[in-house]
């Protein structure tokens, strides 16, 4: 199970480097791109055994398709440096802290204010995110900044449709949207942005807060 946990991120990472390498000038785009089937051969192995004992890791793919994709990897740090593809922020402290903080508000939720598969969506989605924090060392920052980034978009859509939730409880979710916002937004810069992320993020949250308000009354 954890092998194919492993592989998919890492199959993700593929998906995702292509996305970067599009998103390219031409001329590095293209020369970049040549080699994703290479790649892709390396990870999938369709013509070979995983098992195979005879076959050594240094042997699924030649130096010199690793060295262009580490090159590949420079140009991407370089020309998209502060995103999700390439964040600046080392500290990943506050993310995991952010997780732990929503899990148990959603833990804390009955089904009249949350739906309940909305909930355990939620809650797997936020104990994956803390797995690739966890892991950061194998799938690199990019990885937890696209998905702390998801997770961030699914609490958005999630928070329209709690219609009966408290109060205090819109509060809390509220204060929470914003702060992951912050914090997110600080990794990718690697700079003490917090404020100006939160600044940014009420905005954001105003307009989803707003509809919350909307159907349930709340102010």
């Amino acid at each position: 199970m954890e092998f194919a946990k492993r592989h998919g991120e890492v199959l993700n990472l593929m998906v995702a480097t292509i996305e970067q390498l599009d998103s390219l000038p031409e001329r590095p785009r293209d020369r970049s791109l040549r080699y994703v089937n290479s790649w892709w051969q390396s990870l999938i192995q369709p013509q070979f055994n995983w098992t195979d004992a005879s076959r050594p890791a240094d042997g699924i793919i030649q130096q010199d398709m690793l060295d262009h994709l580490e090159s590949a990897a420079d140009i991407i740090a370089g020309s998209l440096v502060g995103s999700m593809a390439a964040p600046r922020g080392v500290d990943l402290q506050g993310i995991l802290e952010q997780c732990r903080e929503w899990l148990d508000l959603l833990q804390g939720m009955e089904d009249s204010e949350i739906s309940g598969p909305v909930r355990d969506g939620l809650i797997s989605q936020l104990e994956h995110l803390i797995w690739l924090v966890e892991n950061a060392n194998l799938f690199g920052g990019a990885r937890v900044s696209a998905e702390a980034s998801r997770v961030i978009g699914s609490l958005a859509q999630a928070s329209a449709t709690m219609e009966n939730a408290s109060p205090e409880t819109v509060g809390h979710w509220k204060k929470r949207w914003v702060a992951f916002i912050a914090v997110c937004v600080a990794f990718n810069g690697g700079a003490s942005v917090v404020q100006e992320s939160i600044t940014s993020g009420t905005a954001i949250v105003k307009e989803i807060t707003g509809v919350v308000s909307d159907i349930q009354g709340h102010d």
